[in-house]
């Protein structure tokens, strides 16, 4: 059996949720399949040959509670991705090992509790380093960024601090989704949507309680923003988690024409808007499906244990 694992505040939030779960039950049976919460204290995690994270959307609020349970379901069955690559992903400070390893990167200076701000000129960004959907993120004037450190500081939280990249009004970022290969060894391209510049002004329109609202629309990445993600997927820093089935690679303009940055890898619970491609949550399913199957798992219906 294969579990879906959303939160109980994000399963009618998440526009991949359901549709994956009916191709899912189209290839394995409808048993074979369960939508369920990882902080549902019911849950039988033994009970499921694999758990996929799809929208665990309030884990930054609740990171310890969340690693807790990520490393006790580790015990129990098979996570996907894996623990190792949802420890790694969960903190944007991963930003710094890429930058490392030469991928460009928006320029990011994080602040943990108790360091100083930079002093910086011009519009930025400041938001937590652990973080989803731009929670707690704001755009903030030069004399703004120092007083919402100090509040991410307040909540024990690492602030980054990136300056504010003028073509995302116009542009928006591509986010590049990317599932397991058919060899299943690696990663291929699935297909790539444009999300709208979120933070255009300091008052941010939300979708529920957990993210901002977004603007989303199809379209074709380049060439640059292709091979800027293939580069990111394979850093060593990456490599270095384990296994990874499923991704996605935000990508934005930076200061040159033909620039590009890196924005984040998000390697845990990633939307992938398929109604902006909707053949594409049938290549996610039979992928998973394989991927699960080469490594000995049973998941026919009726059937919820290794084999």
């Amino acid at each position: 059996m294969i579990g879906l694992v959303t939160a109980q505040v994000a399963a009618q939030l998440d526009p991949d949720l359901y549709p994956l779960e009916r191709a899912l039950c189209d290839r394995i049976g409808g048993g074979a399949v369960a939508v369920v919460a990882w902080d549902d204290q019911h849950v039988d995690w033994a009970a499921f040959a694999a758990v996929v994270i799809r929208s665990t959307w309030d884990y930054p609020d609740r990171l310890d509670e969340f690693m807790r349970w990520v490393q006790r379901v580790n015990e129990l069955t098979v996570l996907v991705n894996s623990a190792e690559v949802l420890r790694w992903s969960a903190d944007k400070r991963y930003l710094a090992d890429l930058a490392g390893e030469g991928i460009p990167i928006t320029p990011t200076v994080f602040v943990a509790p108790g360091e100083d701000p930079p002093n910086v000129n011009g519009l930025h960004v400041v938001k937590p380093s652990v973080g989803a959907g731009s929670s707690g993120a704001r755009r903030c004037e030069a004399s703004e960024v120092s007083a919402h450190v100090a509040l991410l500081h307040l909540d024990g939280r690492t602030a980054m601090v990136q300056p504010y990249l003028d073509l995302l009004d116009e542009r928006g970022e591509t986010a590049l989704c990317f599932v397991a290969d058919a060899s299943g060894e690696g990663l291929e391209f699935s297909h790539a949507f444009r999300k709208g510049a979120i933070l255009t002004s300091t008052e941010v329109e939300q979708t529920g309680d957990l993210f901002a609202k977004e603007d989303i629309s199809p379209r074709v990445p380049c060439d640059r923003e292709l091979a800027l993600a293939r580069r990111a997927l394979s850093a060593a820093s990456v490599r270095e988690q384990g296994e990874v089935m499923f991704a996605r690679v935000d990508v934005a303009p930076g200061s040159g024409d033909d620039a590009f940055v890196l924005m984040e890898l998000e390697l845990i619970e990633p939307s992938f808007y398929f109604d902006t491609e909707p053949s594409r949550v049938a290549l996610f399913a039979d992928r998973l499906i394989a991927w699960l199957e080469r490594r000995d798992l049973v998941l026919l219906d009726g059937v919820s244990n290794l084999s």
